[in-house]
């Protein structure tokens, strides 16, 4: 099959990219950069199944430029900018991309009738007043919080999916993601983990915000990529489905967690968001539409953070940090140096 990735250079658009052509398809990746990392796809552009435009899905010039790529069986769209710092710095790519962006790229889906995975976000669940959060909650978020470019955009995102599916008949299934970590995450991502293993890699204090009695679920990257291949091809056209961690953690326990793993002896430290955004309490998703596809989480945290410590540790390294390397026990490395670079 010809399958159009959009945000296909973020770091979980590179490891579908990376499954796509391991499974034989020819894959078109558009990117523009703004989040996404050359890094990402170096090894993928030397692949003669592998096209790439560095293009913005909400730009005038989007349409015309990948019908010449086409034409397209599947269509993954992910372009968005994330992370919560983004939802002021990015506000405006946020808004975009989730507005005229996923209109034209489900322009460009209902060209070649592909079927179409638009990817979303729990964060369209706001800061819930339930818990676990089912597809059908329909959410706490506020239009005018500083998150919402990123909440109202991923909601309006849906709609527009939704639109397309009843009106035109596109095959479009929806997928929510909730928290989401592995390799090619940046070092200088905001996000908890990357954050909070960087942290403790370098000494620093490990800042947790609010309370830490916040508690969210974590996914390993290759899960989330299977998730994406269930819900696309097994699940149903105008469904939405959940996809996360199964175990719930405080943001206290994941930082001792942390901690332990990776040897450090920095504090954990209690400190307000450095952009006075305020924590959503609890994000625990309910898995039961897609395990129904025969989907189920086979990366354990545990196991997904011992796999993603040496990931960081190396593009530390490659930053020119310098580190001690019994800051990392070995014994929770079992494999070889040469092998940890993921």
């Amino acid at each position: 099959m010809r399958i159009l990735v959009t945000g296909g250079a973020g770091f979980i658009g590179s490891h579908l990219g990376e499954r796509l052509l391991t499974e034989g398809h020819d894959v078109v990746v558009v990117d523009n950069f703004v989040t996404g990392q050359k890094g990402n796809i170096q090894q993928l552009v030397q692949h003669d199944r592998f096209h790439f435009f560095e293009l913005d899905v909400s730009s005038p010039d989007f349409k015309e430029t990948v019908r010449t790529a086409g034409p397209f069986d599947r269509v993954y769209h992910l372009a968005c900018p994330t992370g919560v710092p983004n939802c002021v710095y990015l506000a405006e790519e946020m808004i975009n991309a989730c507005s005229v962006g996923v209109k034209q790229v489900l322009e460009i889906a209902a060209e070649n009738r592909a079927k179409t995975l638009v990817v979303s976000s729990s964060e369209v669940y706001g800061d819930p007043l339930f818990s676990p959060q089912e597809e059908a909650y329909t959410g706490n978020v506020s239009t005018i919080s500083p998150r919402s470019p990123y909440e109202e955009g991923k909601r309006f995102s849906e709609t527009v999916a939704m639109m397309f599916y009843r009106k035109y008949n596109v095959p479009v299934t929806i997928v929510r993601l909730f928290n989401v970590y592995g390799p090619r995450m940046a070092t200088s991502d905001a996000r908890v983990i990357p954050r909070l293993v960087t942290q403790a890699l370098q000494g620093a204090p490990l800042t947790v915000y609010g309370n830490g009695k916040q508690t969210r679920t974590f996914c390993y990257v290759s899960d989330m990529v299977e998730g994406f291949l269930t819900a696309l091809e097994k699940g149903e056209a105008g469904e939405v489905y959940n996809i996360g961690g199964e175990k719930e953690f405080t943001m206290n326990e994941l930082a001792a967690m942390i901690k332990e793993a990776t040897g450090s002896s920095s504090e954990i430290i209690l400190q307000d968001h450095p952009l006075n955004l305020k924590d959503h309490k609890q994000r625990m998703p309910s898995l039961a539409k897609i395990r129904a596809l025969g989907w189920k989480q086979r990366v354990a945290f545990e196991e997904g953070l011992r796999k993603v410590i040496p990931f960081f540790l190396s593009a530390l390294e490659k930053e020119g940090v310098e580190k001690k390397k019994e800051r990392v026990p070995a014994l929770l490395f079992p494999f070889p140096a040469e092998e940890r670079v993921l």
